[in-house]
């Protein structure tokens, strides 16, 4: 048996998630104010054993490094994301034990196109996927932008969305639930294919595998066109981005909140 807790930050358009088992948690991209999260496992009874980002974050500054520190968890980061702190290297397939007693695992899945390393995350009881945290890939009915590296990066970012959402549609049954990070009034979605990252999800915010396969450009449209119409939504980045990638490079120092 498994719980997922969502610790949202609703000025930011964001959504970090709590899930595991009857003792033993992982903590995926959470928020700065990582008070928040400690409360959220402190009610379910449960260690924080892991903390995982899908990548370096743009638009806030992750309370990742911070609530590693503070619970003693395995912090994981993709691979090739450029850090300055000791962490967990994640790589494509890779897997941990989230809590044993429970038959919970955490699969990493490639899915480069928000970031070049980005990497979401599919929660499995005993084998079998049953939450993919997809951080700023696959959103509700849309994708995350992906002219936040590089300007030259960003067309071949955007086709690499779209393999990467067909990616997890492929690898994942229609009844997995989908857990963005990004999306909920986020600037890190695609204006282009949703903006708001509204569309086919439910009125909590939730949706699935087999709704964003009817729903979702990126799968229900042809690569061309589907890059074409996301390069053209493409908002003005706001002015803060341009510090958030760095400070979380460099790993945030403790804060007392």
């Amino acid at each position: 048996m498994f719980f997922v807790d969502t610790i949202g930050t609703e000025g930011l358009g964001n959504r970090g998630y709590l899930a595991g088992g009857a003792t033993e948690a992982v903590v995926v991209d959470p928020p700065r104010d990582i008070d928040r999260v400690l409360a959220a496992a402190a009610r379910r009874g449960v260690r924080v054993g892991l903390v995982a980002e899908t990548h370096v974050h743009n638009d806030y500054v992750s309370g990742g490094l911070e609530l590693a520190r503070v619970t003693g968890a395995r912090y994981l980061v993709p691979a090739e994301a450029h850090v300055a702190f000791a962490r967990v290297p994640v790589r494509d397939g890779d897997t941990a034990t989230v809590d044993a007693g429970a038959g919970l695992t955490l699969r990493a899945l490639a899915t480069p196109g928000h970031t070049p390393h980005h990497t979401s995350y599919a929660l499995e009881e005993n084998g079998r996927a049953v939450l993919a945290f997809t951080g700023g890939s696959l959103l509700i009915g849309t994708t995350g932008r992906p002219d936040l590296v590089e300007p030259r990066l960003t067309e071949p970012l955007a086709r690499a969305q779209h393999a990467s959402a067909r990616r997890l549609a492929d690898e994942l049954a229609d009844d997995v639930r989908v857990l963005p990070t990004h999306g909920f009034g986020s600037f890190c979605s695609s204006g282009g294919s949703g903006g708001s990252g509204a569309g086919s999800g439910g009125s909590d915010g939730s949706t699935t595998i087999g709704e964003e396969r009817a729903h979702n450009d990126a799968l229900t449209r042809d690569v061309d066109d589907f890059v074409k119409d996301v390069l053209a939504g493409l908002e003005d980045v706001p002015a803060y981005y341009t510090h958030m990638a760095p400070a979380n490079a460099s790993g945030p120092a403790p804060l007392d909140l």
